[in-house]
């Protein structure tokens, strides 16, 4: 299957995140011989589902949570307004407490730089109950063929908003970003022609993989993550080169798969996170 074709059967997967939700306060039960007694705690609420009354998070009692369909009917409307076909993949994770939705635009792609693929603007919408996510929106690329997200430093592409019982977003930045998306097939395209020493890249993926701590050889880095990063710029340079293109994508591989860790969703957080304050840094190789 070739990639346009893959990008043309990306198909909807429309997941259940417009319910009801409240705020209960919190008590537990304790025995005193045969007798059982309610203890309250006035200092936390919890969130439950009212429609399941399943628990979804618990948090000190100034919390106000941002629903779900406060953060991403609005950017489904922008997406219409687009008046261009896309795909939106709605997942709801541990009883709808966290929202992990992509809306994927068919026909706003571009070749990538080796010609082995195509990068597709997507709005990667995130939010939760439970305290893991803050709301956050991405607007980025996608590539078809490893589904590897393309990171990018832009403050316009890149929103996190606490949960303060209200939503504020300026949608006219998702129109702005497309505009950005289009301009990174030049940038891309000068990446694949720019070569990289491994010096570079060591730092690199140095500077990804910083720890606070050192390890027994006195080395500042998660030497496990640092040698999986080696292990992709290796692969990398088979398929695509020893150039700026080929390193960020070995970057965003293991952004975007990450493996053997507790929780996958928050691992793809952070290492983002980190990929765009490296690429932020007034050094950094892909500047």
């Amino acid at each position: 299957m070739n990639h346009m074709t893959q990008l043309a059967r990306l198909v909807d997967k429309q997941g259940d995140y417009d319910f009801p939700i409240d705020t209960i306060s919190v008590a537990g039960t304790y025995d005193d011989d045969c007798e059982t007694k309610l203890v309250k705690c006035p200092d936390k609420q919890m969130i439950v589902r009212k429609d399941t009354m399943e628990y979804l998070g618990c948090h000190s009692i100034s919390y106000r949570p941002v629903t779900h369909a406060q953060v991403l009917d609005p950017i489904i409307d922008l997406a219409d307004s687009l008046k261009t076909p896309y795909v939106t993949q709605i997942n709801m994770l541990d009883n709808g407490a966290m929202m992990d939705t992509r809306i994927v635009f068919k026909e706003i792609c571009f070749d990538d730089p080796a010609m082995q693929d195509y990068v597709a603007f997507q709005i990667s919408v995130r939010n939760s109950y439970n305290g893991v996510w803050s709301v956050m929106i991405q607007a980025d690329g996608l590539r078809m063929f490893c589904m590897n997200k393309c990171t990018t430093p832009d403050k316009v592409a890149n929103f996190r908003l606490k949960h303060n019982g209200h939503f504020s977003y300026n949608f006219d930045h998702l129109k702005h970003s497309v505009d950005l998306f289009r301009s990174n097939e030049q940038r891309y395209r000068e990446w694949y022609n720019t070569k990289v020493n491994d010096e570079d890249a060591d730092y690199m993926f140095s500077k990804l993989t910083w720890t606070p701590k050192p390890t027994i050889d006195g080395k500042y880095r998660n030497e496990t993550q640092y040698a999986k990063l080696k292990q992709h710029w290796s692969e990398y340079q088979q398929t695509i080169g020893k150039n700026k293109w080929g390193l960020y994508n070995a970057v965003t591989h293991w952004i975007s798969h990450p493996e053997n860790v507790s929780s996958t969703n928050k691992t793809i957080i952070e290492r983002n996170s980190k990929m765009v304050s490296y690429m932020n840094r007034p050094n950094s190789i892909l500047n």
